[in-house]
């Protein structure tokens, strides 16, 4: 009888757990970052004669990159939270991806991907691509820094425990010119822009919601232009309402002046 009791139990909370996720209804955002006017890019970068025929130079600066259509990359998006809020229980697609392992790869003297998302307690894998030794030097403020070489066609496996509130910097000592940002986010919702301006983010909970946007160059973007309305936060937060289904919401533009 105890057993049967236990079962009957187990079947109304599975039941119930059923329910709410059937209840809940799900949208997901995509957009594209565009730039207002001509954005000054950062000089090119020359080897020294050291690494001059393994990464010959001179190299685009990866700091900023714009596409031929004012397409800016590497603008990273993420659920912003006010002090004391919780995230939002997210989709339980995300359940598995928090356990696959993020590679960042030393490529051509350069970091590949140049912004990165991760979470806490996610398997970050430091790969070293080239020829040569890389070191691998990361610094943030809720997570202890590392520092650590990684040999040719090396890896280097790291677990962050804490999110942090701006993404941390990462660098190698042997070769300065190296830099990358990782953004680590305990909730899953967020993107980094391709090389086509455009990112998305999937399967968020039906409602409204507040994104930080935020560039290496200027940090916080403080202004952008969406929907035809000019939004200003010195956070670079903005609130966006999330429809069911696909919500695209067209070219999000950011005035060159601000990429200084």
């Amino acid at each position: 009888m105890r057993l049967t009791n236990i079962l009957m139990l187990t079947l109304i909370v599975l039941g119930i757990f059923a329910q709410d996720l059937f209840a809940q209804q799900w949208g997901t955002i995509t957009g594209r970052f565009v730039v207002k006017g001509v954005a000054a890019k950062p000089p090119a970068m020359n080897m020294p004669a050291a690494v001059a025929g393994v990464c010959p130079g001179p190299l685009a600066n990866p700091q900023l990159r714009v596409g031929p259509k004012n397409e800016l990359q590497d603008v990273a998006v993420w659920l912003y939270l006010d002090r004391g809020e919780d995230a939002p229980e997210p989709h339980p697609m995300y359940a598995p991806l928090r356990n696959m392992p993020v590679q960042i790869s030393n490529k051509v003297c350069l970091y590949e991907p140049h912004v990165a998302t991760i979470q806490p307690g996610q398997t970050v894998q430091f790969v070293n691509a080239d020829p040569i030794p890389h070191n691998f030097k990361v610094e943030g403020f809720a997570n202890a820094g590392i520092n650590f070489l990684v040999p040719v066609n090396g890896m280097q496996p790291h677990i962050f425990q804490a999110e942090e509130r701006y993404p941390m910097n990462a660098s190698c000592a042997i070769h300065p010119w190296m830099n990358a940002k990782i953004v680590i986010r305990e909730s899953p919702y967020m993107a980094v822009s391709d090389k086509n301006g455009k990112f998305t983010i999937e399967n968020l909970p039906v409602g409204t919601h507040k994104f930080q946007i935020w560039h290496e160059i200027p940090g916080n973007i403080k202004e952008v232009t969406l929907g035809g309305k000019v939004l200003k936060d010195r956070k670079g937060v903005v609130e966006i309402e999330v429809k069911p289904g696909q919500n695209d919401l067209g070219d999000i533009v950011i005035d060159a002046g601000l990429l200084k």
